[in-house]
């Protein structure tokens, strides 16, 4: 399996955490779990003109080698049955949104084809990444085409980015202390640029250290995690892992040489 990353210059870096390609990967497993973190993704299917996907309750998705991956609040299910041959966007938290012209919220949970959003651009980015042979050589053509594609029009707006900047570090609660607007209005306008409300945001990225805190570790004492992670008791934690996993704590496992966020499906 070939697995490499690109970190963007700015300022696509400001809306971009990496590009990634993935190639061979082919594992016995047919379905896979994928877990929210909060961000949004374009996922370019390099060998096929279909790439397959499942939402939560397993409904499948049949979609065009391009796809928007909206923010996520739930668990969704990949095919994984097919050889791969990947190239993929993973945006930070709001990143996707100057380059849609929607609110990002009405992306929230769904699989879209990149074409509803970009239209011929979409197809003219796959077909100019199809002629080329290595990551090394896909990664600035698409970096150039998303330095072409961001809207100067849109301007994230400083209390969306200030609660961004805190939401790991400060109670949803207090946030609302230093903002200085409505409760409601804050919310409209986090959900439009972000894609859900910060009390969601909040509960993944907690969801998300738990995650990064169980490594490679073949035991874990999930109530010491629980514990560092601010889960105020036991009944609370593994029902929030289990709304955001689909699967108990006790039967999560990494898959070796896949990132923390996914793991093989019990179905």
């Amino acid at each position: 399996m070939i697995v490499c990353t690109y970190s963007p210059k700015y300022p696509i870096s400001e809306f971009v955490d990496f590009i990634w390609y993935m190639q061979g990967y082919n594992p016995a497993h047919s379905r896979e779990l994928a877990f929210p973190d909060g961000s949004a993704e374009v996922v370019i299917d390099l060998l096929e003109d279909t790439t397959q996907l499942y939402d939560h309750k397993s409904r499948e998705l049949v979609l065009n080698g391009s796809v928007v991956c909206g923010p996520h609040s739930n668990y969704f299910v990949i095919d994984t049955s097919s050889e791969s041959k990947v190239l993929g966007i993973h945006f930070k938290p709001g990143g996707l949104r100057p380059f849609i012209p929607m609110p990002l919220h009405e992306l929230l949970n769904t699989h879209v084809s990149l074409q509803m959003l970009w239209g011929a651009r979409a197809t003219e980015l796959r077909e100019e990444l199809l002629e080329l042979s290595t990551p090394e050589e896909m990664f600035p053509v698409l970096e150039r085409r998303l330095l072409m594609l961001l809207s100067g029009n849109f301007e994230s707006h400083p209390v969306v980015r200030y609660a961004l900047n805190h939401i790991d570090r400060v109670r949803v609660g207090n946030l609302m202390q230093h903002i200085g607007m409505s409760h409601r209005r804050f919310i409209e306008l986090f959900k439009a640029e972000v894609g859900m409300t910060p009390k969601r945001l909040s509960r993944i990225i907690r969801f998300q250290e738990v995650l990064q805190l169980t490594g490679n570790k073949e035991e874990i004492n999930w109530t010491d995690i629980a514990l560092q992670c601010g889960y105020y008791d036991q009944a609370h934690f593994i029902k929030d892992f289990q709304s955001f996993s689909g699967v108990s704590p006790s039967h999560y496992r990494m898959i070796p040489g896949r990132h923390y966020n996914h793991a093989v499906s019990p179905e």
